[in-house]
């Protein structure tokens, strides 16, 4: 019971920070990040490969994946999701459909 009114608490906190439209872009931000890193970590899985193996294949080390995995990679750029993409058989789908909201939305597919 404690717990759930803690995380009530929390929600409700988050949702007023949201309302600030710089906290929320940052947040949404962050969001994105750890939805590709979590993406690429699944898939590397859905491969049967170890962060090391996936590392050889990109000639960087597996601190590097890991970095890349658990969102702590600051600039991981589309080079490295091309290198990421190739290197575990997949294809990157960049799409910028038309929005009807002011914030735009992140989807990982």
């Amino acid at each position: 019971m404690n717990k759930k009114i803690k995380l009530e608490k929390f929600d409700h906190y988050l949702q007023e920070k949201l309302k600030n439209p710089e906290f929320n872009q940052n947040y949404e931000i962050e969001k994105a990040k750890v939805a590709v890193a979590q993406k690429i970590a699944e898939i590397r899985q859905d491969s049967h490969l170890r962060q090391t193996d996936l590392a050889k294949k990109m000639h960087v080390s597996q601190q590097f994946i890991s970095q890349i995995e658990s969102g702590q990679e600051t600039n991981l750029t589309l080079d490295t999701l091309f290198k990421l993409a190739k290197s575990l058989g997949r294809n990157i789908n960049i799409s910028f459909p038309k929005s009807h909201s002011k914030n735009p939305v992140f989807k990982i597919a």
